[in-house]
């Protein structure tokens, strides 16, 4: 059994050695083709590319900084001798340019960077790699995806990539976050569809394998649509959309019927359940966020465990989308105001005498607290959690 073993591990540690193998030398089939699955592209075939016609462009989109180290050095080591005959080529996807570097690889790209350090820093030379050419791919239920520029299509395959590649929990929150923003700002003024919804943004993250990231678990993917919404949205851009829970007995229907929620200062043995009614009003939102803050913390102390559950309801100005979402916007900034002004003056003084690395600061995700916005605008299916602190 042990001698079985180690010939599977010597067979699939083997290298083929750089500039004496193609691609047609990779042990690979079409099941190891990651993006077989992803509609907006289609494989064109597998071929040696030339080193420097790979482009790899920006990885912002993804929140991803090209010094990661531990992994630059896992990779070095690992290419050095050659290419893993198992491992997929890079997925490239050709444009159009006068330059040289006309392939644009949107996955891989570390493994490009890391043979070009190895050519130029080390007596290893590498001219070429197998790389795998995806073109455009059109479906009949593409929708509006299908007008998309190329870029925010190879942005959706290199998050995709992430997803489906051998490590996806290196695929974190903020780098769909980031590459969500990225698309629609790219797109927005493109298209004649309302891209600043819920529903879009689902989609968007659909396609780029986040249900399955986090196993369908929507509390993790609603954050995430609001965090890329908070990004997007300010009041101008919901002015004529149309509003619902117009008036306050919808509160309360939906307050009586929901089994997540309970009346105003009401309790139960895990929560303490807080209804306020806002509108655009800076001071008022300060009186509101300063008194509430102050209860949050009281009941903290008296009960550590319970967890204060906020609904936030515009009453005064349910008619007007712009306005409710200033109310929200403005809510957050007074929240944040509040909180981190006084916490920081309380604190100096210490930090006068102890180092401030050492000294512990509470954030406002610290607190039990969760404050969600009652669904208004039209395209809210729910109330919304709201990601209240700005400063993580």
């Amino acid at each position: 059994m042990s001698g079985l073993r180690i010939v599977w591990i010597n067979k699939m540690a083997k290298k083929l050695p750089w500039g004496s193998f193609s691609h047609e030398d990779l042990v690979i089939n079409d099941e190891d083709d990651i993006y077989t699955r992803f509609p907006f592209l289609s494989l064109e075939g597998l071929l040696m590319v030339k080193l420097n016609e790979l482009r790899i462009g920006d990885n912002a989109v993804r929140g991803i900084k090209d010094t990661v180290n531990q992994k630059l050095v896992g990779l070095s080591g690992s290419l050095f001798y050659g290419w893993d005959r198992t491992s997929w080529p890079v997925p490239f996807f050709k444009i159009e340019t006068s330059d040289i570097q006309d392939k644009e690889a949107f996955d891989r790209r570390h493994t490009v960077k890391v043979c070009r350090s190895i050519s130029d820093t080390t007596v290893q030379k590498i001219s070429e790699i197998p790389g795998a050419e995806y073109k455009r791919a059109y479906p009949e239920n593409g929708g509006i995806f299908n007008k998309f520029l190329h870029q925010s299509i190879l942005t959706m395959a290199a998050m995709w990539g992430n997803v489906y590649g051998p490590i996806s929990e290196d695929t974190k929150d903020y780098m769909f976050e980031t590459a969500c923003v990225h698309i629609i700002r790219n797109e927005i003024d493109r298209h004649d569809e309302d891209l600043l919804t819920r529903t879009f943004v689902r989609n968007i993250l659909g396609y780029m394998g986040c249900p399955t990231r986090y196993n369908n678990n929507t509390t993790v993917i609603e954050r995430i649509v609001t965090k890329v919404l908070d990004a997007l949205r300010d009041p101008e851009t919901v002015v004529g959309q149309p509003t619902q829970n117009n008036n306050i007995e919808d509160l309360e229907n939906f307050i009586s019927n929901s089994e997540d929620w309970g009346k105003d200062n009401s309790e139960t043995d895990t929560h303490v359940f807080i209804i306020l009614t806002t509108q655009d009003n800076k001071s008022l939102n300060q009186t509101y966020t300063e008194k509430l803050l102050t209860r949050v913390c009281a009941i903290e102390k008296k009960n550590p465990e319970k967890i204060v559950k906020v609904m936030l309801y515009n009453k005064e100005n349910s008619n007007n989308s712009k306005k409710i979402v200033a109310s929200r916007l403005k809510f957050k900034e007074a929240l944040n105001h509040a909180w981190y002004t006084r916490r920081d003056n309380i604190l100096s003084p210490v930090e006068q005498i102890l180092n401030k690395d050492i000294i512990p600061r509470k954030t406002l995700s610290d607190l039990n607290l969760e404050i969600w916005n009652m669904n208004q605008l039209e395209d809210e299916d729910e109330p919304i959690e709201m990601v209240f602190d700005e400063r993580v």
